[in-house]
């Protein structure tokens, strides 16, 4: 079973849930649940977010650890309430 993290924004007010597979030579992070984009784009390219949930990465910098992974999961997180905040995305 891959497993599920749940993580609470720096702020404290925002809840997010990932999952994990091993994917051949790396990690694939899911994004069960995060909170509203308050109607900004929602498009991959804006949001790093594939509509089947999954994070996109740079091919190549694909998280090979969990711990990585994880740390990664928490910095998009981050990122994507800054995006909803104020519509600006990071390339």
């Amino acid at each position: 079973m891959a497993p599920i993290k749940a993580y609470r924004s720096m702020d404290g007010r925002s809840i997010f849930q990932f999952q994990f597979f091993r994917e051949l030579d790396h990690i694939a992070v899911y994004c069960l649940l995060h909170p509203s984009l308050q109607g900004r784009d929602p498009a991959p390219h804006k949001t790093h977010l594939y509509a089947s949930g999954k994070l996109c990465f740079v091919p190549g910098q694909e998280p090979r650890s969990q711990g990585r992974a994880e740390a990664l999961a928490k910095q998009w997180a981050e990122y994507l309430l800054e995006y909803a905040k104020t519509g600006v995305a990071q390339h």
